[in-house]
């Protein structure tokens, strides 16, 4: 097969690396990639969101399946173009993907399905906002309407805060915000593979989002993770699917509007036992995506070629994951999510890439063949064992090694076991 993956984080390198070690994978392209993924993948000069070259390539070079990895190029139509094409590609349309994009919709569409999600408003003038933050009880959650890197979840302890932060948003030109209650207790996230009728486990994980130890410090778009989440039983899992996935898919198939492809589902499990989902995610994200595959037991280039012809529960009784945990840490160049620091030579990767995963971000490699940094977070390393612990004390085993100037990154991941609660 001819594979095209659309996209150019870490995410995009472990598809393209496992991929690409598939006997049935003939040529891998990545559009537009990074330096890291130019070292086994054919790295294409197109961007994310420019979906007529795109289709334009994929036709010239009779790509057999398109992997859109990228958010911003799902947003923007690339099932669509694709499909009006007649070209395979592994996406859901902009329609479907609305309640992935954005939060507002997400909520509206839970409320409307019956999704169990905690109370929530939605703004789009300040004066309105405040007032509702207002008469809120603390602590509260404050967020923006679509995803963004960096801080976009802030939760707030006190009217003062909440409001400082809501002035900030519409000062900061955001068009909507979204207020939510807060709910204690163990935030997963929940991935599906689904042909936009029929849905199967893909994995679940527990993700680390905060910047400090402990979960203190500003939101991220995450800064580790492992996987699975060992409260997961089939119990649960049932509870998922029946509350949540297919009143989802069920909706957004009345339109004939069926999500086709990978959704996140980001929740927490309160203290009582009951589900909130907060949002829903197009693909999987960082670092999520690293502890997923590195668990992955089946080609995935199969499973996705299932999936959008329709054939998934005809093939797969269920994808194999291998009975282990894995654990991911992302590396850091500067203060992220505020501002990062470029151009840090990083040191110690050959010493440890027999012992744990790499997969890049856009880091670059200069004309003596040092990678170096191109500032927020810079790389995922991933490891695997038997138990969560032993995992974890891989990984940290690694990081020893590994080193940039104003490297950082979390401590306590795979160790810091329920969060919130």
């Amino acid at each position: 097969m001819k594979i095209l993956i659309v996209g150019s984080g870490a995410k995009e390198y472990s598809i393209a690396k496992l991929v690409s070690q598939y006997d049935n994978t003939e040529l891998v392209f990545v559009a537009p990639g990074n330096d890291a993924i130019a070292e086994f993948a054919n790295c294409i000069d197109i961007k994310a969101d420019d979906i007529e070259n795109l289709v334009e390539f994929a036709k010239v070079n009779e790509i057999d399946m398109t992997i859109a990895a990228s958010e911003k190029s799902i947003e923007n139509g690339i099932a669509d173009k694709f499909n009006e094409a007649g070209l395979m590609i592994f996406a859901p349309t902009s329609e479907a993907a609305k309640i992935t994009n954005s939060k507002s919709i997400a909520k509206k569409f839970m409320y409307k399905v019956k999704i169990p999600t905690p109370k929530f408003g939605i703004f789009d003038r300040e004066n309105m906002a405040i007032d509702y933050a207002r008469k809120s009880q603390y602590p509260l959650v404050i967020k923006t309407d679509n995803h963004q890197h960096g801080e976009n979840v802030f939760i707030c302890d006190n009217f003062k805060i909440a409001k400082r932060i809501i002035e900030d948003l519409f000062d900061n030109a955001q068009k909507k915000v979204i207020i939510e209650d807060y709910v204690a207790g163990q935030e997963f996230s929940y991935y599906i593979v689904s042909d936009g009728y029929n849905a199967m486990p893909l994995n679940s994980v527990v993700p680390y989002k905060s910047v400090l130890e402990g979960n203190g410090g500003a939101m991220t778009s995450g800064l580790g993770a492992y996987a699975p989440f060992y409260m997961i039983d089939s119990k649960l899992e049932s509870k998922i699917f029946k509350e949540i996935v297919y009143p989802a898919l069920d909706e957004l198939s009345k339109g004939r509007n069926q999500y086709v492809g990978i959704l996140g589902i980001d929740i927490i499990l309160d203290r009582s036992g009951n589900l909130n989902v907060i949002e829903f995610n197009s693909f999987l994200k960082e670092p999520d995506a690293q502890c997923v595959l590195e668990l992955l037991d089946d080609n995935l280039t199969n499973i996705m070629n299932a999936t959008v012809v329709g054939s998934l529960v005809d093939d797969y009784r269920e994808i194999a994951s291998k009975p282990f945990f894995s654990t991911s840490l992302v590396l850091s160049s500067g203060n992220y999510p505020s501002e990062g620091t470029y151009g840090e030579v990083i040191t110690g990767l050959e010493e440890i890439e027999d012992h744990c995963d790499i997969a890049y971000f856009n880091t670059v490699k200069d004309s003596n063949g040092n990678i170096l940094t191109t500032g927020g977070r810079t790389l995922v390393l991933t490891t695997e064992a038997s138990t969560l612990e032993k995992s974890a004390q891989k990984l940290y085993e690694c990081v020893e090694l590994v080193g940039f100037e104003s490297m950082k990154y979390r401590k306590d991941i795979g160790k810091t076991i329920i969060i919130g609660c």
